[in-house]
Order: structure tokens, then C-alpha cells, then sequence
């Protein structure tokens, strides 16, 4: 499920809510460089429990081509439909396509409100087993732990979603739909996490689909016949995971409270409590949970207590920095936020320097929202530089780029644009 649960506490640029459609770059040899041991154990949970912790007593997974229509009323999002499923093929080896007849998967758009009625915080969401919102309506349909296969699924898009929402429901929308159900915040480099920092599919997401559609894996195999299968397909599949690894353990109560305090419906005390106790438990266990902790903290101060967010800010992005890399999309996502302060700070130079690097990573990943966001800072920091026609041309692309994510919606541009703009310090 696509969850739209991130804050828009500065601007929707510092969402974390990327529309890229872009792969993550594979390491050298091609393939996945971790341990295919923790893949495995991250796999199993994917097929074997739903986002809610219900067990699933079976593999589930089409058998034979998979076919996927688009409901007439996005048809101009077409070519970005036949991409995503091209991807598909060429990097999971599934038989999947577009067709305008009969389908396994329909994409459907539909009325914003009943939908929100079923699923409060989600963008779009997959349903198993029927072919029509109606059967949704009326919760006709069997849950995932109680499918014996997969023959029929709908993908549910709001009427009212934002281009860069409709391309992201795609991505992961239609790979849930294929069997991985569950979603998994321990895993950093994937569509199937709630943080929706990645919202098309990755290397690793390709990974598992190829995995999961290998003909050693059948529709019906229980957890313990799948797990034991799954070492000699990872080592040929995935011969760059050769390698020592410790999985990773989920932590509910902290994905508990950094969903209160991503979810904008809640108050905003209520919001900065849970974001404070989510870090603080996020210290237990590092990694990109720490640093999407500290985001969440420092978005909901930056406004009202920049000095509170400037550390967060800056701690989050040297943690992505030193584990993941200057080229991974977290890495850049936090680099924008310490360009966010050092913009409010008059410190210009740093804003160049810091959001160079994020830039072309926005770029490798075609991520439109987040090279919005940061060319408004660049444009911001090139005219209080004196230099105008980099000011001139990175306004125009920011521009350009929010058109992309946001369509028509020339008012939530131009507060996004306001708000950024917002972030100069008061020289008065």
C-alpha cells in the first residue's frame, strides 16, 4: 500500500515523497551487494505476512502471463504504465503487459472520498480477488491470507492524486499486486517501505520479483518448502550476495510512532511527541530508520525551532552519507534539508556546495519532486550569490520539474514555490 502519510511541513519539496522512476544503480558485477541470507529472510516476509501482521499460509503469485489494464480516465499516463511494465520484464523476467482486453490487474481510478472512507491514509492501495471498486465497497473480496492464488486484482487510484502520486501507485501498486504484500521500513532501498522515499522500483525490487517468479517457486508452497529453496536461487540469481550478513530485525512500536508523527491528520503536538520517542528509539537501532527519524523531527521544528532542526538535519545526512553513499537517494533527500537551514542561516555557498551532488542523484533517479525542491533552493542561493542566469535557469527547471509532479495545480505550486521561498533569512 502507497501510504500518504508524509509531512508537508516546510513545503511538499521536503516531503520525502519522490516520483522518480529511475532504478537504483546496481554495484559493479550487476545484482544486489547484500548478504543473501538477510535477502532471504526479507523475502519470506514479504510473501509470507501483510503489512498488518497477518500470516499468509502460502505462496501466492500468478502462473503464466500477467495482463494489466488502465481505466480510460488516466490514459495520459499511459507511456509511464508501458515503462514500468517494460522494467518488469526486462529486470524481473515476468510475462506482464498492457492490454485493453481481459485483465489480471485493472487499474481503476476512483472517487477520492469513498476511497479514503476504506483506506484513511493511503494514496492508492491493491486489492486482491475482484475486478471492480463496487466489490470493494461493499468489502466483497477475500483478504490476502485467504487466497489460494492469484487470478485478479485492482489497483485503486483516488481521482484527485497528483501525476507524481499516479506514476508512484504504478511502481508499487502493481508489484504488490504481483505477491510481495508486505512492506518492510528495516529495508532502505525499496519501494516496499512506508517512508516512500523510493516510489519506483528499485535493483533490489527487481530482485525479489525475479526471485518470487522463478519457476522453482510455486503458487501453494508452504514458508519452510520456499525458505529452503531459496539459497541455491539467490546464489545464481544474485551472485553479488555472496556474502556475511545480519538480518535486520523490524521494531513495531517504532513504526508506530513515526507513522503518528508522519500523518498530517494528526496534531501537531501529538505529531513532534511521537517524532522525539521515535528517534530516541531509532537510536537502538541506526541506520536509515535513525535518519529517517531525525528528517521527521527536524521538518516538524524547522519552522518554529530551526535550531532543533539543524542538528537533526545535519546527523541525518552524514548517517546516509557514511552507510549509504554520496549517490543514494536517502543520501540526497537529507542533503536538502541541511540546504533547507544553511538557506535560513545566509549561508549560500554551502547551499551550492551540499545540493550539487543531490541534484545529480534527483536527476539518475528522474525523481521530479525532489529536483524541485532542491533547484528552488539553488535558484534562491544563486541569486543571493549574484548569479543570475544560474539563479534564471535553475528557477525555470525547479519549475519545470514541479509541472511534472504536480500537473495542472498551478496553486499548490505556487505555495510550494512560497514556501521555499520563505526560507530566506529576515535581514530586517
Amino acid at each position: 500500500m502507497f501510504r500518504k502519510i508524509l509531512s508537508l511541513s516546510v513545503a511538499v519539496f521536503l516531503s520525502g515523497c519522490g516520483g522518480g522512476s529511475g532504478p537504483v544503480s546496481a554495484p559493479n558485477g550487476g545484482g544486489v551487494a547484500r548478504a543473501n541470507t538477510v535477502i532471504a529472510d526479507e523475502f519470506i516476509s514479504y510473501l509470507f505476512e501483510t503489512e498488518g501482521g497477518v500470516r499468509i499460509p502460502r505462496l501466492l503469485k500468478y502462473e503464466g502471463p500477467v495482463r494489466v489494464s488502465l481505466a480510460g480516465s488516466l490514459g495520459a499516463y499511459r507511456n509511464d504504465l508501458q515503462s514500468v511494465l517494460a522494467g518488469m520484464r526486462q529486470h524481473s523476467g515476468i510475462d506482464i503487459a498492457l492490454t485493453d482486453g481481459a485483465a489480471h490487474i485493472r487499474i481503476l481510478q476512483v472517487p477520492a472520498a469513498p476511497l479514503k472512507q476504506i483506506y484513511p491514509t493511503a494514496a492508492c492501495v491493491v486489492v486482491p480477488g475482484v475486478i471492480s471498486f463496487t466489490e470493494v465497497q461493499r468489502r466483497q473480496f477475500p483478504r490476502w491470507s485467504r487466497q489460494t492464488a492469484l487470478t485478479k486484482a485492482v489497483v485503486l487510484i483516488p481521482d484527485n492524486a497528483p501525476p507524481y502520486i499516479v506514476r508512484a501507485c504504478f511502481n508499487e501498486e502493481i508489484a504488490q499486486a504481483l505477491g510481495p504484500v508486505n512492506d518492510l521500513y528495516r529495508v532502505s532501498d525499496t519501494v516496499f517501505n512506508d517512508d516512500n522515499v523510493f516510489n519506483a522500483l528499485t535493483t533490489y525490487d527487481h530482485l525479489i520479483l525475479r526471485l518470487l517468479y522463478s519457476p522453482e517457486l510455486q503458487s501453494g508452497m508452504g514458508q519452510a518448502a520456499v525458505r529452503a529453496r531459496l539459497p541455491a536461487l539467490l546464489a545464481r540469481i544474485n551472485p553479488a550476495g555472496r556474502r556475511s550478513g545480519n538480518t535486520v530485525r523490524s521494531d513495531a512500536r517504532w513504526k508506530t510512532l513515526i507513522e503518528t508523527a508522519m500523518n498530517s491528520s494528526n496534531p501537531r503536538p501529538t505529531r513532534l511527541t511521537a517524532a522525539q520517542r521515535a528517534v530516541e528509539r531509532a537510536r537502538r537501532l541506526g541506520g536509515h530508520r535513525l535518519a529517517h527519524s531525525l528528517l521527521i523531527y527536524g521538518r516538524l521544528t524547522l519552522q518554529h525551532q530551526p535550531t532543533q532542526a539543524a542538528p537533526a538535519f545535519q546527523e541525518a545526512y552524514q548517517l546516509n552519507l557514511s552507510q549509504l553513499g554520496p549517490n543514494n537517494l536517502r543520501t540526497a533527500l537529507a542533503a536538502m534539508h541541511v540546504a533547507a537551514v544553511a538557506i535560513k542561516a545566509g549561508e549560500f555557498e554551502a547551499v551550492i556546495t551540499l545540493t550539487t551532488p543531490a541534484l545529480a542523484t534527483a536527476k539518475r533517479f528522474r525523481d521530479p519532486v525532489l529536483q524541485a525542491g532542491i533547484q528552488g533552493l539553488r535558484a534562491l542561493a544563486f541569486a543571493q550569490l549574484g548569479q543570475n542566469s544560474a539563479a534564471q535557469a535553475a528557477r525555470v527547471d525547479s519549475l519545470a520539474q514541479a509541472r511534472y509532479a504536480f500537473g495542472n495545480n498551478a496553486t499548490q505550486i505556487a505555495a510550494s514555490q512560497a514556501q521555499i521561498e520563505g526560507l530566506l533569512p529576515d535581514n530586517s
